[in-house]
């Protein structure tokens, strides 16, 4: 299962997280198996913001596991932490995922509007 994980700093967060970087990054190369993607969330003007993985686990639990134990979490930098499953549809492992995909979504809308017309 994938899930996005969405951090963002508190007050002074960003800042602070330069004295743990090294190890973050350390606790990221040791749990990169689970790494789908992963990043800095930045401003318009290239301020830091927060943090942005895509990570490839089991459950719910594994993933709360996971951001227990990461630094940044560990040391209160993030005033926000969102957790949402994700549906990759791009890069998808069927190359003609989206074709097909049209396809069910025009067949979709075709049969409600069928449907509208019947009632009408």
């Amino acid at each position: 299962m994938l899930t996005v994980v969405r951090c963002l700093y508190r007050p002074g967060g960003a800042e602070e997280r330069l004295h743990i970087r090294d190890v973050h990054v350390e606790y990221m190369i040791a749990n990169r198996h689970f790494l789908e993607q992963g990043g800095a969330l930045v401003s318009p003007d290239g301020a830091v913001e927060g943090m942005f993985l895509i990570l490839r686990h089991d459950s719910r639990a594994a993933v709360e596991a996971f951001l227990a134990g990461e630094p940044y979490t560990r040391a209160g930098l993030f005033a926000t932490i969102t957790i949402e499953g994700f549906d990759r549809f791009v890069p998808h492992a069927d190359p003609h995922f989206l074709e097909k995909l049209l396809v069910v979504a025009r067949e979709w809308i075709a049969a409600n509007r069928r449907k509208a017309g019947a009632k009408a």
